[in-house]
């Protein structure tokens, strides 16, 4: 009898401690969870590389040109680097080349001359998206220096007016108020149009305005 209830009592010590060691075991074989975290972005623009280079071309409505012909417009071509402060938001430095021909001519007999204006823009600014996302739509403004040059281009008979102009470039301020259209072909290119008034002599006066229509594609 006495042993009987050795081992009774060693059957109910043993039952669960081998229960536990075979739970110990079982969570041992299980594999581990991970967390992991994912950081969504929803349109990826500013992960990575922050610059693009933006080539553009279009066309710019000359506001010194006092041509009768009444042929006014000009090719405008340029070169922008952007620096993304956002989803939104870039800082821009723009570098920018235009020619408009036969902008004004002197004297009347026996002869003129025919004056076409180069322009160099050199400006920096900033554009935010107020429309964002894949295709978005974003205003801006830029501000530096316009660097004008009349040249000769031709005459017509004998001029007897001496030629105007000395062939050096002159400056003068700008700013240039834009609005851009934007669409977001993948992650590193993006097509854009848009338009831009180039503002002379604002701080001085009286101020000219010259509307230009521009389209290019910016690389990241």
């Amino acid at each position: 009898m006495r042993k009987l209830w050795f081992v009774l009592i060693a059957f109910l010590v043993a039952t669960p401690a081998a229960a536990d060691a075979q739970r110990s075991k079982s969570k041992s074989k299980r594999p581990g969870t991970r967390v992991v975290h994912v950081t969504r972005s929803d349109d990826g623009c500013c992960r990575g590389n922050r610059f693009s280079l933006e080539p553009y071309a279009g066309a710019m409505k000359d506001a010194y040109d006092i041509s009768p012909d009444g042929e006014d417009t000009g090719y405008l071509v340029g070169f922008r680097v952007g620096y993304l402060l956002s989803n939104r938001a870039r800082l821009l430095g723009n570098l920018a080349y235009s020619e408009t021909d036969n902008v004004a001519s002197t004297g009347s007999t026996p002869g003129s001359f025919i004056y076409d204006n180069t322009w160099v823009f050199t400006t920096a600014g900033a554009e935010f998206d107020v429309v964002p996302g894949r295709t978005s739509a974003s205003l801006g403004l830029q501000g530096g220096a316009a660097w004008r040059r009349v040249d000769v281009d031709g005459l017509v008979g004998t001029p007897d007016d001496p030629i105007a102009g000395n062939g050096s470039f002159s400056a003068s301020e700008v700013i240039i108020p834009s609005l851009m259209l934007r669409h977001r072909l993948s992650g590193r290119a993006t097509i854009m149009g848009g338009v831009q008034d180039n503002i002379f002599d604002f701080l001085e006066g009286p101020a000219k305005h010259s509307l230009a229509a521009v389209a290019g594609i910016s690389f990241r």
